[in-house]
């Protein structure tokens, strides 16, 4: 180039730049995507969206529309077209969202965020009408790495959907994974209900598979992909792919060495490996209070544990196996000491399994203690703990929270009582144990929640909770309605103080689930009529079954339950323990024969090595069964099949069929 044509050049430049400012068009700082758009149509589109946001969409249309479009500069164009694309899209007039997205592509190169948040609103509208092949291939051009934080999880879940319309099994995956990315805990990975669709897709890869899916999104550290990584290589190892599994393992401590929960979940394993892998496979360990003032509960299970005893002993021996040795340790009722006794037991007897848990308390602290270690606790009560926070390593007897949860969430109850629900729980670790797993059930199965509300149950009169629960807790909201009532009720010959003094409640659910004791349902169920709500949906758990609760049952209306599955196998029981203990067995006796039981029944399935073997083998088992019911591997946990049953007037029937299950028992779980 010549210095004259420079020189002209430069001139020309020069001159532009003084008529642009010179013009009233003032630019924003330089060095950003503010470098597109003047200040006073900055201005105009906060105003329209302003409007749209307060529901006028038809005149910040109509004030889009009249913006002359010639005097706009390309990427005002195309942000223009872009709101007017969002408003039809909100009006489900998607053919016209189509129309303006397709224009505002036209003139939104030079700004890369703009430009994939029309393609993702475009293909979101394509989506709508069912061109997923449409759809998809708009997504595909879209870069979600400059989209906000809320267009990256539409972007991710709409891929993941479309992914798995058209069946593109490893899209599928990586969409899951990105769209869980945020997740900085296992806690709220689990919870997320994509999650169980994420650990289904991936294990329905082959292994090059998975191993390319997760090199390839390791970037960033998503906990998705360091947590996978380890199921791969915990699964790997128990298949006997021992060196693979190592390496993967220690591929997942470099490179997510900053993850403390992956860390230590990889931890964890090389501890268990090097340290416990040493198992008597006759060896069966109890843990039980046997002083204080639990101790009557300790040995009335035990005298269920010696009835399983002495009727496996009294079985034809099976060759090359020994005879099975219990070792009881005493919990003291304690929790603290409890989860020492089971540590006492993996130490100095490596026993292959463990009973106890006979309280909730002592439960979830002798379960964390064998957990460390890969031992299978067998507990006689509930363990209040996440699902997330579960293995197949647990088999609570008693049937877990999840196991409830699942009969109440079934399709017949849904069918018969309706999709909206609500829950009130005591503010206790098993009422939040309820509620999270009520919310995950809810979130699954799209259900409504109408209320979910807990009660302290240090207090004795529930009907503060109630009241919130039925919309009559906060007058000031429905202070016209009140005041209407008042003055209506002022006109009557025969006057009610009480109803002038309520209101007509508000119930926006079709049931609810009380997971309380029998003692604080006696004072919740009344609450509801006391403030006329009749003939209400309430659903309790199996304490429900208890002679308070039926002495009381013809007061209380019809009453909903989830409760065991009882059927001869529980009269033969009974009877067999009578002729030889001259008594009647109660729960704790039924539950701790069981425990026995199924711990017998699993070590004599197979000769077992190692407690990898055994691991094994637990993870293999579809089925485990005794008196009080039978438990299904399901999601990686032990599922208790439960009965949903109907309480009227003292009889107990299933819930959907007229036909009488049976009396009630004598007493709840402690």
């Amino acid at each position: 180039m010549s210095l004259k044509s420079f020189v002209r050049k430069f001139i020309a430049v020069t001159f532009l730049l003084f008529i642009v400012g010179c013009s009233g068009i003032s630019m924003i700082k330089g060095g950003s995507r503010s470098d597109l758009y003047r200040e006073d149509f900055l201005k105009k589109i906060t105003s329209i969206k302003t409007q749209y946001k307060q529901g006028h969409s038809k005149s910040a249309l109509q004030v889009l529309k009249q913006m002359p479009e010639e005097t706009l500069l390309p990427v005002e164009r195309a942000l223009r077209r872009n709101l007017m694309g969002v408003i039809h899209f909100s009006e489900n007039n998607y053919e016209q969202a189509i129309f303006n997205f397709d224009l505002g592509l036209t003139t939104s190169r030079l700004d890369s965020s703009l430009t994939s948040q029309i393609q993702l609103n475009l293909a979101s509208s394509y989506y709508k009408l069912g061109f997923m092949d449409k759809s998809y291939a708009v997504l595909s051009q879209g870069d979600p790495k400059v989209l906000k934080d809320a267009e990256k999880k539409t972007f991710y879940k709409l891929k993941y959907k479309l992914s798995k319309e058209l069946g593109k099994d490893q899209e599928e995956l990586s969409s899951l994974i990105m769209f869980l990315s945020d997740k900085k805990s296992l806690s709220d990975l689990k919870s997320e209900p994509l999650f169980e669709k994420l650990i289904s897709s991936f294990f329905s890869l082959n292994k090059r598979e998975k191993i390319s899916v997760l090199e390839n999104h390791v970037e960033g550290q998503p906990l998705s992909v360091g947590y996978l990584a380890y199921l791969e290589a915990e699964k790997m190892y128990y298949k006997g792919e021992k060196e693979e599994a190592t390496e993967l393992l220690e591929w997942v401590e470099k490179k997510f060495a900053e993850s403390n929960e992956v860390d230590g979940l990889v931890k964890g394993f090389f501890f268990r490996l090097e340290n416990y892998a040493k198992i008597d496979p006759s060896s069966i360990g109890v843990v039980l209070p046997m002083s204080g003032s639990k101790k009557g509960f300790g040995k009335r299970a035990m005298l269920g544990i010696d009835h399983a005893l002495r009727n496996q002993m009294a079985r034809p021996t099976i060759e090359g196996q020994s005879p099975f040795q219990i070792h009881l340790k005493d919990s003291s009722g304690s929790g603290a000491v409890g989860s020492y006794r089971v540590k006492e037991l993996i130490d100095k007897h490596h026993v292959a399994v463990i009973i106890g848990g006979l309280f909730p308390q002592e439960a979830v602290k002798e379960y964390q203690e064998a957990k460390k270690y890969g031992v299978f606790f067998i507990s006689l009560s509930q363990v209040y703990l996440p699902k997330e926070e579960k293995d197949h390593l647990l088999l609570e007897i008693p049937g877990s929270v999840e196991s409830h949860l699942k009969e109440i969430f079934s399709s017949d109850v849904i069918t018969n009582f309706g999709k909206r629900a609500a829950i009130l729980y005591p503010s206790t670790s098993r009422g939040k144990a309820y509620v999270n797993e009520f919310w995950r059930r809810a979130k699954l199965g799209n259900i409504e929640l109408g209320g979910v509300i807990s009660y302290d149950k240090k207090k004795s009169d529930y009907r503060e909770p109630v009241k919130n629960l039925l919309g009559l807790k906060f007058k000031r909201e429905r202070q016209e309605e009140l005041d209407l009532i008042t003055e209506i009720h002022s006109l009557e010959k025969k006057k009610s103080s009480r109803r002038i003094q309520t209101l007509k409640p508000q119930i926006d659910f079709d049931w609810v689930f009380v997971p309380s004791l029998p003692r604080d349902t006696l004072q919740i169920v009344p609450s509801f009529t006391y403030f006329d709500a009749f003939r209400l949906n309430i659903i309790g758990g199996p304490s429900w079954r208890s002679k308070a609760i039926f002495d009381e049952s013809y007061k209380l209306g019809s009453l909903f339950f989830v409760g065991d599955k009882v059927g001869e196998a529980a009269d033969q029981f009974s009877q067999a323990f009578i002729n030889r203990y001259g008594q009647k067995p109660r729960i704790i006796e039924m539950r701790s024969n069981d425990a026995l039981g199924i711990a017998i029944s699993v070590l004599q399935a197979t000769p077992f090595q190692s407690r990898d073997e055994l691991d094994i083998h637990i993870r293999g088992r579809e089925l485990l069964g005794g008196v009080t019911g039978e438990w299904r591997m399901n999601e990686g946990v032990w599922i208790k099949d439960m009965a949903f049953l109907k309480l009227h007037r003292g009889k107990v029937a299933n819930a959907f069929v007229k036909a009488e299950v049976s009396a009630p028992t004598s007493e709840t779980s402690p």
